[in-house]
């Protein structure tokens, strides 16, 4: 077996406080499995983007280094870390594992891996060598942000569940309970009778699109969004294309129908959905909507972003 030392970023909130319940159990099975390594806790927002950028720069840019960050926590958690690692560009990338414990873990099943945390702990720990995988890349131009995702880059409807959700006083108490879910559907409920339709032109090569009533931009860089939905049910981790949604706001009856089309994974024949695969998309929207990465808020801003593909290095082997 591969000598191979873990920087744990442990996110006790993750999955409504289960990562943080999990640990110990976690914390036992790494010691009878003998694996070496250091656990640092996040304690607020991208504190795990701070704490992955500061161990990258400890770590010397060799090929031989035997170091792996491990996010234990949700896709939030394993955000905030790979864009971290890549705040200063390595020849050697340090290679990141994510322990899925949250509560939507969308990047585990576009790789394919366990959503049992002990199973999923067994791929990481006997993993004997890294398997690169599709990352998205945005560079939005208004705010001048740069960044990485794992899972996807949302305008519109689910942007704005995610910020409706959090800001909702419901969500800690049905966190508590572990019932988040709940906030979600109350929320999407809420965000599609006062969400209007938006102005979005998208460039793909020498082709421009200008949808005068988009409702959901999803652009994917695997199946899955919203924890299990599968809005490009032919993407995948290593296709090297960045796989773009655009639904146009239908009505209600409409959206309960193209609901059930999209748990069939009929819903790209529909003719509200605008469907584009290509390695680089550039989307503009000249009116405030709310974005997301990966479950992550973006806030209400306008936006023109140009989205690509690259790879990264994860630890995990998913034939276990």
């Amino acid at each position: 077996m591969v000598s191979v030392q873990y920087y744990i970023i442990l996110n006790e909130h993750a999955g409504s406080g289960r990562a943080g319940t999990l640990w110990p159990q976690i914390k036992e099975q790494l010691a009878a499995d003998q694996v070496t390594y250091q656990v640092v806790t996040s304690e607020y927002p991208n504190h795990a983007i701070l704490l992955s950028e500061q161990f990258a720069k400890q770590v010397p840019d060799q090929a031989n280094q035997n170091w792996v960050v491990l996010a234990i926590g949700g896709d939030g958690t394993l955000h905030q870390a790979i864009n971290g690692l890549n705040q200063h560009p390595r020849q050697h990338p340090i290679p990141v594992a994510y322990l899925p414990v949250g509560s939507g873990n969308d990047f585990a099943r576009g790789a394919g891996m366990a959503l049992d945390w002990q199973t999923a702990l067994t791929q990481i720990i006997r993993c004997t060598h890294p398997t690169t995988y599709d990352i998205g890349t945005y560079n939005e131009t208004i705010k001048q942000e740069r960044g990485i995702f794992t899972n996807n880059l949302g305008i519109g409807f689910d942007a704005g569940i995610i910020a409706q959700a959090n800001q909702s006083k419901a969500k800690v108490w049905l966190n508590k309970h572990h019932l988040g879910s709940l906030s979600y559907l109350a929320s999407a409920l809420d965000v599609y009778y006062n969400q209007t339709g938006f102005t979005l032109t998208v460039h793909v090569g020498q082709q421009r699109d200008i949808y005068p009533n988009a409702f959901l931009v999803t652009t994917t860089n695997h199946p899955y969004f919203g924890g299990g939905v599968g809005i490009a049910p032919n993407a995948t981790l290593t296709d090297h294309r960045l796989h773009l949604v655009v639904i146009e706001k239908p009505n209600f009856f409409k959206l309960l129908w193209l609901g059930l089309r999209l748990v069939f994974k009929r819903h790209l024949t529909s003719k509200a959905v605008h469907y584009y695969q290509a390695a680089n998309i550039h989307l503009t929207v000249p009116a405030i909507e709310y974005g997301q990465l990966d479950g992550e808020e973006m806030g209400g801003r306008f936006f023109d972003v140009y989205i690509g593909i690259d790879q990264y290095p994860f630890w995990v082997d998913v034939t276990i």
